[in-house]
């Protein structure tokens, strides 16, 4: 009776751009070396997509066809990874390999993503290995958080049309590679690792360098929102790019391009007694009850990992221009009195950027 092969035999590693003389023929000592691929498998949750989609399709009929004929044309290929994020920055951990390459790195870098089915990930390969590769460069990192839940990266990318499906490497001598990090690292959880903070456009001299190089000085004496932020229909940061389907006459398969940038903010708010008047609800409700008269223009900007306090020089921030809608009130259930503030994205964000002093 045949024996079904289960999950824990695929195998995920990502090659740098410049890895292979042929991308379309990797050879045994190109995959194997551990300058160029690495065995990130570990640091990837488990919905990840790495896969065919349905090709292009031309239905065109000749006058003697008698019922529907459906030629394949372009293939088409789909790529999106979730990681996780280390509880340690500094760890030589698989987590935080995964943060460096797909993270920190500029968004355009361009890699060879690889899969392999039939062995163990960290199995030494061979030439009778069945491998897959697909080309890739990376879009805007996606932080993913969610309440009770750990906290990940999302890897997003657009499809560069180099794909290859279930070859085998060409022949030659094994590296030490595809590389490991030395430790897998520790899982951070959403809860009480996340801070959140509202500058306004006033507190701002330089746009340009605020987006480039964010002060932290100018954070801190800015509005701390988190602990007045609720996660019911928490909603801020990046998502997915529009993505250009502009193909080459030489392309066999989708290429895409990187438009515009994407992302979006919703936050709710507790609300404070009215006796009250001062405080993180009560300095939240005042910073934005007044929509209805004039619209409060700034800067929503994210710390992800590394606790709720003051951000400190050389912090990883994200920052985001909007100007926040109407404070909407929400007093149903047995529930906290609430509001909800929606904010409009006026097409201006930094990720991953490194605070200043």
């Amino acid at each position: 009776m045949p024996t079904k092969l289960l999950r824990p035999n695929v195998g995920i590693y990502v090659a740098t751009s410049d890895a292979f003389a042929n991308w379309a023929a990797p050879t045994l000592a190109e995959l194997t070396a551990p300058t160029k691929v690495f065995n990130i498998s570990q640091a990837i949750a488990d919905n990840y997509t790495l896969n065919m989609t349905d090709s292009d399709v031309d239905n065109s009929l000749s006058m003697t066809d008698n019922a529907q004929v459906d030629t394949p044309t372009l293939y088409n290929y789909e790529a999106s990874f979730d990681g996780f994020r280390d509880s340690s920055l500094t760890a030589l951990s698989v987590y935080n390999k995964f943060r460096d390459l797909f993270g920190t790195a500029p968004v355009g870098t361009k890699y060879y993503l690889i899969k392999r089915i039939g062995k163990a990930h960290d199995a030494t390969f061979a030439v009778t290995d069945t491998i897959s590769i697909f080309g890739v460069t990376t879009d805007n990192p996606v932080d993913i958080v969610a309440d009770g839940a750990m906290i990940m990266l999302g890897a997003r990318f657009l499809t560069t049309g180099e794909v290859k499906v279930n070859i085998v490497p060409a022949a030659g001598t094994a590296g030490a590679g595809p590389a490991l990090a030395t430790i897998l690292g520790t899982k951070m959880q959403s809860n009480a690792n996340i801070a959140v903070y509202w500058v306004p456009k006033a507190s701002v001299s330089n746009e340009a360098t605020f987006l480039s190089t964010p002060s932290a000085a100018t954070i801190n004496a800015a509005v701390n929102l988190t602990t007045a932020i609720a996660w019911d229909g928490y909603e801020l940061g990046a998502t997915d790019s529009n993505k250009i389907d502009d193909k080459g006459i030489s392309d066999a398969a989708n290429s895409q391009s990187k438009g515009f940038s994407q992302f979006s903010g919703a936050l709710t708010f507790f609300r404070g007694i009215t006796s009250e008047t001062t405080g993180s609800y009560y300095t939240a409700f005042e910073t934005f009850k007044a929509a209805t008269n004039a619209r409060v223009e700034g800067y929503l900007v994210t710390r992800v990992g590394a606790g709720t306090g003051n951000i400190a020089a050389n912090d990883k921030v994200n920052v985001f221009k909007f100007i926040a809608d109407s404070a909407m009130d929400d007093t149903e259930g047995e529930d906290s009195v609430k509001f909800m503030v929606k904010f409009m994205p006026q097409g201006l964000l930094g990720l991953w950027k490194t605070a200043a002093a």
